[in-house]
């Protein structure tokens, strides 16, 4: 479930509650005010971890290599096409 915050109008206080995408939650756990508002949260984003001995330069290099084959073998495959011109 995801975890949304509170802010309290009554006592100023804020504090963390998890339940679904549709519910509110309608009671301060500190003082069980009913004048409360949801703080806007930032999603979490989550990156893939590089191994430390990797560089960037290198990724880059494999990754255009990588790419100089896939386009070598795509050349060679139309090369063996025979293509008509209906002009």
């Amino acid at each position: 479930m995801p975890k949304y915050v509170y802010k309290c109008n009554g006592c100023d206080e804020h504090f963390e509650v998890y339940h679904g995408m549709n519910e509110t939650h309608e009671k301060c756990i500190f003082c069980s005010a009913i004048d409360l508002n949801r703080v806007p949260q930032m999603p979490l984003l989550k990156r893939s971890v590089e191994p430390k001995d990797s560089k960037v330069g290198e990724r880059v290099e494999a990754a255009i290599e990588e790419n100089r084959a896939i386009l070598k073998q795509a050349r060679k495959e139309a090369s063996r096409e025979y293509y008509r011109d209906d002009n």
